[in-house]
């Protein structure tokens, strides 16, 4: 066995080692084991290890601080770092520190599996860059909010991506949350305490806009009574957000461009070019390649600012971190528009659930807010919502009707057709026949997300997967939640 099929488990829970020694039995693998980061780092000095899998949170040293120890003194060694706590911070943090991967418990182990195979097949990689430390307890960005694995992927490549001075060029509809995904690239890079200018291209006239990206002399034009510093100056050395880049003047995107290519540009009525170290991030919620297309927007500006593209998803395709952020909102403002503390119903959550969030995380903030104003204290109910969402709920209510009527035709056609072949097994036939429904319509409401269908069913994901498997069930994803 060769020094390169051996792997780590740090964690102080006896049950969490012995489970992963048990799942990678069937592996090629040596598997040791360490209940603490000192006693991994002791192994770590007589063994190469091809991958660790630590704990963040142990007695003594924790697994951030190993994972800074790895890295530094065996770079090409792989680390997983593995907690109950998947926060974004956490996932940021790790990820920033040179992470391979970030995983939650409980584990997936199929997961697991990938992860090993991934690394097995992979070349060594160089080690990461000079590290700037990050303190946790500054932070501010906390208004990113999201356990979906969506989510928890995009947190790694902000992770990533801040170390790097590339463009980032971040995507998605309006109120998915783009300038704070921005500001969280700028607070992790090594311009953190350097300044971030963000400037909405939208919202200036063009005749205005140039003036305010590059500034201009005095007497450039009529009212320009003094010399102004436009935005890239002010971010010199930090970093600069161009809010929807798509709606900006073809003529001013190749300056843009300018600046891209020589980190240099002219104020307006400017002779001299002014020199600039800036990390540029863009932002828009429109298709720029149809734009492209309709020689609206400048193909090398597009590859020049896509670089590293991060893609928001609108929220309607993350419903399982609805209730998340819901909550989040809730004590986010307790205290500034309530008194009292509000929570949810479980009436609202459900018709925040089913709705659409046509305007994404900034709509559903305002529908917090206004419900927190009407409840006061206590829950939030239908009533305190706005009436387009009542309204959507009164259309997802089923009709008034009595199950008892409706389930004992069913049950009767359903014994009629399987009486005396099901003798002995008619209970059994009846669960299964019933719980497939079940299964295949949560799965087709949650978009075949098996995470969020066992959530809703109060299961483990691995036994819903075995049922899904035993009863050759295909979820179907639809374009339009089914109207629940």
């Amino acid at each position: 066995m060769t020094t390169e099929n051996k792997i780590l488990i740090v964690d102080d829970e006896e049950n969490i080692r012995w489970v992963f020694a048990q799942a990678l039995e069937e592996k090629p693998l040596t598997v040791h084991t360490a209940a603490s980061a000192e006693e991994a780092l002791e192994k770590m000095a007589n063994h190469k290890y091809l991958l660790v899998f630590t704990d963040i949170f142990m007695p003594g040293m924790n697994g951030m601080d190993l994972l800074d120890h790895i890295k530094s003194q065996q770079p090409q060694t792989h680390v997983v770092v593995m907690t109950a706590q998947d926060t974004m911070n956490n996932t940021i943090v790790a990820m920033r520190k040179g992470a391979f991967d970030y995983i939650s418990k409980p584990f997936d182990f199929n997961e697991i599996y990938g992860l090993i195979d991934k690394v097995t097949a992979s070349s060594k990689v160089a080690p990461p860059g000079e590290e700037v430390s990050v303190s946790s307890n500054d932070f501010s960005m906390d208004d990113i909010v999201g356990k979906s694995k969506t989510m928890q992927d995009i947190f790694k490549t902000i992770g990533k991506a801040a170390v790097t001075q590339l463009p980032v060029l971040i995507t998605g509809e309006s109120g998915t949350g783009k300038e704070m995904v921005a500001r969280a690239l700028h607070y992790y890079s090594d311009r953190t305490k350097r300044p971030f200018i963000f400037i909405n291209c939208a919202a200036i006239s063009r005749e205005l806009l140039e003036s305010e990206l590059f500034g201009h002399e005095k007497g450039a034009f009529t009212g320009a009574v003094e010399a102004k510093k436009g935005k890239f100056e002010l971010a010199d050395n930090g970093t600069i957000l161009l809010d929807e880049i798509g709606d900006m003047e073809i003529a001013l995107q190749a300056k843009i461009l300018r600046v891209l290519q020589n980190n240099e540009f002219y104020r307006v009525g400017g002779k001299e070019p002014i020199r600039v170290d800036v990390r540029v991030i863009a932002a828009t919620n429109q298709d720029l390649p149809e734009l492209m297309d309709q020689k609206r927007f400048r193909e090398d500006l597009y590859h020049r600012l896509n670089v590293i593209n991060i893609h928001l998803p609108p929220l309607r395709e993350r419903s399982e971190d609805i209730p998340l952020l819901a909550n989040f909102f809730l004590q986010k403002f307790f205290g500034e528009l309530t008194r009292g503390q509000v929570f949810l119903s479980p009436q609202a959550e459900q018709v925040f659930n089913n709705y659409q969030w046509p305007g994404n995380i900034r709509e559903l903030e305002n529908v917090i807010k206004r419900g927190m104003v009407l409840a006061s204290s206590g829950p939030l109910l239908l009533e305190h919502l706005p009436l387009n969402l009542q309204a959507d709920q009164i259309a997802i209510k089923p009709a008034d009707i009595s199950w008892d009527a409706e389930m004992n035709p069913l049950v009767k056609n359903f014994l009629k057709d399987h009486f005396e072949s099901g003798k002995g097994q008619l209970h059994d036939l009846l669960i299964e026949t019933a719980e497939k429904h079940l299964f295949e319509q949560l799965l087709e409401k949650n978009r075949g997300n098996q995470v969020a269908t066992a959530k809703d069913l109060g299961i483990n994901r691995n036994t819903l997967k075995r049922k899904i498997d035993a009863m050759n069930i295909e979820p179907k994803k639809k374009k339009e939640k089914p109207s629940y």
